[in-house]
């Protein structure tokens, strides 16, 4: 009878799907880092494996550091990682042309950016979506007044 397949926690597999996000974003802009390997030399230097042994359960628990450096680097909102209703919202502002090693400066509409992060909840594309509920609301609050202002003259 094979053993039972490694218990991966929640936290766990959700920092995984963020490393995922960031190499295939990389891929489809054709910028570094792209690989497993790339990432994990820029958020957990000490260990090259780590991706591998979260997902094969040989390691429980993300580390700290790891967490740490991938919001401070990749400027991951971390909240997705521990709370249920975010998104990852990754966005690579100066990247590394895999080609030449240059630095690259994209600049993208919001409309591209919320292609790229496959979803319309990421950070920017909520405050977006608060502003314009704000807006519609003010809007609506100032037929309000001037209907009453009417009514009562």
């Amino acid at each position: 009878m094979p053993p039972p397949p490694p218990t991966i926690y929640p936290e766990t597999i959700k920092f995984l799907e963020v490393i995922e996000e960031i190499k295939e974003t990389n891929r489809l802009l054709k910028v570094e880092p792209k690989t497993d390997i790339a990432i994990s030399n820029i958020i957990y230097p000490s260990d090259r494996t780590i991706f591998s042994k979260l997902k094969n359960g040989m390691r429980k628990r993300i580390p700290m550091d790891a967490l740490m450096n991938l919001a401070l680097h990749f400027k991951i909102d971390m909240n997705y990682i521990f709370y249920d209703g975010f998104e990852i919202n990754y966005y690579p502002e100066v990247l590394q042309d895999s080609a030449t090693n240059n630095q690259v400066i994209l600049n993208v509409s919001d409309d591209h950016l919320r292609i790229i992060n496959k979803n319309n909840y990421n950070a920017l594309g909520l405050t977006m979506k608060l502003y314009e509920q704000m807006m519609t609301l003010l809007e609506q609050n100032r037929k309000l007044s001037e209907n009453k202002k009417v009514k009562s003259q």
